[in-house]
């Protein structure tokens, strides 16, 4: 019973991120849009990997095991994502911003921007915390968020801006610590 409930969870809780987050979030984005929409079940892909990785984390955490295909299965799902989500957001698009007092948070849309851009790293934080010792994560975590600015910036396919690696760091934290907490699980 407890799974079913889980199941029921992962579904409203990855529909409401894809209809009420991520796509309202993607429409900002031109060209990221017309990418997405390029395949005619975008929305649904996109929902039905929240929802089985949700639910499927689920199982482990209650197995405390963790599966070694999900593993390789959602980081080969997710890395591509995530590529997809940095790098093909903006066509000459060049801005460069280390003010930390210039956050913008006047309408919704911003505020899903801050959320997403925190939560797109949680999966790579975790990934970190298989191996990685505290220092040594947030080392990488930092070293990995840098680059991926200064590509975008380069490249001019986006903004190095301060307040992209504070909620990408946070969200690398986020999940280096969800992933001790899930060793801590499994081990005990």
């Amino acid at each position: 019973m407890k799974k079913i409930i889980a199941g029921i969870v992962s579904l409203v809780a990855s529909y409401g991120m894809v209809y009420y987050l991520v796509m309202p979030t993607l429409a900002n984005y031109p060209r990221l849009y017309r990418v997405a929409q390029r395949f005619e079940y975008t929305d649904e892909a996109l929902w039905l990997f929240i929802f089985l990785s949700l639910w499927l984390f689920y199982w482990q955490w209650e197995q405390r095991k963790m599966w070694n295909i999900y593993l390789y299965l959602f980081y080969s799902c997710y890395i591509l994502l995530l590529f997809i989500m940095l790098f093909t957001k903006a066509r000459l698009y060049h801005s460069f911003n280390l003010n930390p007092f210039e956050l913008y948070l006047n309408n919704s849309q911003q505020v899903s921007e801050l959320i997403l851009n925190t939560g797109y790293f949680i999966p790579l934080g975790f990934l970190y915390g298989f191996r990685a010792t505290k220092v040594e994560a947030v080392v990488i975590a930092l070293v990995t968020i840098l680059g991926i600015e200064t590509i975008q910036y380069v490249f001019y396919i986006g903004t190095f801006d301060i307040w992209d690696i504070i909620t990408n760091f946070l969200g690398c934290m986020i999940g280096y610590f969800l992933c001790q907490k899930v060793r801590t699980r499994i081990s005990g």
